[in-house]
């Protein structure tokens, strides 16, 4: 956003010659002539700084000032005024209610070098309040350092995950690595390496953790960098001391691709790993345990022989450096072939314990990423297989590290979508299938991220907000523009039914105030309980079902509806809807997909709706996208209906004239 400045002054002449000044300075400018005017235009319009006299009739530059800071404590302010008036400025200043009081008749060059303070520090404030959002609330755990690399502050999950962390503060981040090294800082903080891997011993159990910073979030000032610790990394009691020539420490390895690039030789660098390897090391003795590694060892030297070297990453990680790479068909064969080796390896003892390889390759050059980089990024790949519990040999896949990026770069846009307007709703209607008319409509978010993105799905950006804490402002944006646009149909005596909103388990769980927030949102625009639905995930209810009750009693007390969302994909079990008080289900678009050519699901749900209308709860069909599917799940009793048969969602103007077309003109 580019920094605005909006004068202030009763004096027109005076406003007609500072704006001269700056904008042939190249300024964006907007005047008030009082300071009533001003707190109007800043109802309306982004400033970033304030320069405002003091003396004026109605509001003194003071009066204003108080008020800024009260409602825009983020804009920067500059008084300039008479000499008489020095003393009451002091005041403003002592109070932090201004930076800098410049005198009439102003110097040019002070005035605008003051101007340009003011923008640097609009930016450094505005770039704080980012990052404070962020550290407070997010779940990731997040270290803020300077340019420089000290540690300036860190989140709550930061400190969990890395216990004593306080002591370093105002200390440099590579000093809590047991064994720095400054060139690996030096290349993360000037951006050429997008991790940095650190080293930690736990004084309490004297295991050895390595941790992985990345950088989450970056402006002119600071840095928040991701923590998290690396989940291969076990203790240094199972590495292995020699191996011949095959085997060479970390330093070496590096130093061997780096001989490798010189001498523009191809090369491939295989991470391998045995899968569950801290679960092997608490069931066995040690002895055993670091058998396993070490038969890895001599299977992988079987495999790729003399000419390959090794490197032992973690307890159960090796890297392996091929020169000459060869195509992915062969290094497959090879990866198999040491699967097959390590598990004919393996003692007849141990052959019940279903021990599995699992690994990931890069090529140089053509998966462009060289030394360093390419085993970091290789890391990542390992992390992601190590997660999703996947066992098998795979292509470094640069995607999945792209993805990172993009989850963090669209976690930090977020931050700024409310702010931007690049949020919008979308109605979706709800079909009454006594009727076949627009009963009501479920209210769905969509965004628009303007400067790289466009058009970004819910189903990425909702769980980012969730986990990073945005779903929070969202949830509220959602319920507040909900509301207005309600208040817009009534006033046009148009009857929308009922809408629909989601709620979010973070929203419930962690802001208290919500449904304070929302029932003075329902009051400011004239509108009713009866006239609002909220759903809720299954997935959320069973998590904390007596936590849940009481907030469900608590909106159905007030009179509003609650229906339970995307029911039939996690527990399926009607027994606990009996202990809730909603008032209706609506099926998951994944039961209504296979509907028309499964008697099974067809008999599941019809013994969903009987049940449920047992308990006196209506159905709803979610995902309805044929004709055939409209009447399969009318002939199985549904009540409503919901999915692209009937209507894409639309937005406010496009759902409009789909109500009017479907209630009113075709009861014409």
């Amino acid at each position: 956003m580019e920094p605005s400045i909006l004068l202030v002054d009763d004096e027109v002449n005076v406003l007609r010659s500072l704006r001269r000044v700056l904008q042939r300075a190249g300024f964006k400018v907007s005047v008030a002539e009082s300071g009533p005017e001003a707190l109007e235009y800043l109802k309306t319009s982004d400033v970033s700084i304030i320069v405002t006299d003091y003396r004026m009739p109605d509001m003194t530059g003071a009066d204003l000032l108080r008020e800024v800071k009260i409602h825009w404590p983020e804009i920067i302010n500059i008084v300039l005024s008479g000499h008489a008036d020095f003393n009451s400025v002091v005041e403003l200043l002592n109070q932090g209610l201004a930076i800098k009081f410049l005198q009439k008749p102003w110097n040019e060059n002070e005035l605008i070098t003051t101007i340009q303070q003011a923008q640097q520090l609009y930016c450094k404030r505005i770039a704080q309040h980012e990052r404070d959002q962020l550290l407070l609330g997010s779940v990731t755990a997040l270290i803020e350092i300077d340019e420089n690399g000290k540690i300036n502050r860190f989140n709550a999950p930061a400190q969990s995950l890395f216990s004593g962390l306080y002591s370093f503060v105002d200390d440099y981040i590579i000093n809590i690595d047991a064994q720095p090294n400054k060139d690996d800082l030096t290349a993360f903080l000037s951006n050429k390496t997008n991790m940095l891997f650190i080293a930690r011993k736990c004084a309490e159990s004297e295991k050895e953790y390595e941790f992985i910073l990345e950088r989450y979030w970056s402006d002119d000032f600071c840095q928040l960098l991701k923590l998290s610790v690396n989940p291969s990394k076990s203790s240094d009691k199972f590495l292995i001391e020699s191996f011949g020539d095959f085997l060479i420490k970390e330093p070496a390895f590096y130093q061997q691709l780096n001989e490798y690039e010189v001498e523009n030789t191809s090369y491939t660098v295989i991470f391998i790993g045995i899968a569950k390897f801290e679960l092997i090391a608490d069931l066995l003795d040690y002895q055993s345990a670091y058998e396993f590694t070490h038969l890895l060892a001599k299977v992988l030297h079987n495999t790729f022989g003399e000419k390959v070297r090794m490197c032992q990453k973690h307890s159960n990680q090796f890297m392996l450096s091929v020169p000459h790479a060869s195509n992915d068909a062969t290094l497959l064969a090879a990866l198999n072939k040491t699967m097959s080796l390590f598990s004919d390896a393996i003692p007849q003892r141990y052959k019940g314990m279903s021990l599995e390889l699992y690994g990931v390759y890069g090529i140089f050059p053509e998966d462009v990423l060289s030394g360093k980089e390419l085993i970091n990024h290789l890391s990542l790949n390992m992390n992601y297989l190590a997660k999703k519990q996947q066992r098998f040999f795979t292509r470094f896949d640069a995607e999945l590290v792209n993805d990172y990026r993009k989850n963090f770069e669209l976690s930090r846009l977020l931050f700024k979508a409310i702010d931007n307007e690049e949020f919008s709703l979308y109605f979706q209607p709800k079909i009454d299938l006594k009727t076949h008319k627009v009963s009501g409509a479920e209210v769905l978010i969509r965004w628009y991220e303007p400067t790289k993105y466009g058009w970004v799905s819910p189903g990425l950006f909702i769980p980012i907000s969730e986990c990073d804490g945005q779903i929070i402002a969202i949830s509220r944006f959602v319920i507040s523009q909900s509301f207005k646009q309600l208040k817009q149909w009534n006033l046009q005596k148009v009857e929308v039914g009922k809408l629909a909103i989601n709620l979010s388990a973070r929203q419930i769980k962690e802001d208290p105030e919500w449904i304070d927030f929302m029932l003075e949102s329902l009051n400011e625009n004239n509108l009713s309980a009866s006239n609002i639905q909220f759903e809720l995930t299954e997935t959320y209810l069973m998590d904390d079902l007596t936590k849940c009750q009481l907030q469900i009693t608590r909106l159905r007390s007030l009179g509003f509806e609650v229906q339970i969302d995307d029911f039939g994909i996690g527990y399926s079990s009607l027994a606990y809807l009996s202990k809730l008080s909603i008032d209706g289900i609506k099926l998951d678009k994944e039961l209504i997909s296979g509907l028309d050519s499964s008697l099974e699901m067809q008999s599941m749900i019809r013994n969903i709706v009987r049940m449920s209308h047992d308990l006196n709860l209506k159905v709803i069909a979610e995902g309805v996208e044929t004709a055939h599917e409209c009447k399969l799940v009318e002939r199985l009793g549904c009540d409503y209906i919901q999915g692209f048969y009937f209507s894409r969602p639309l937005p406010a103007d496009k759902f409009y004239d789909y109500l009017i077309n479907t209630n009113v003109r075709g009861d014409e």
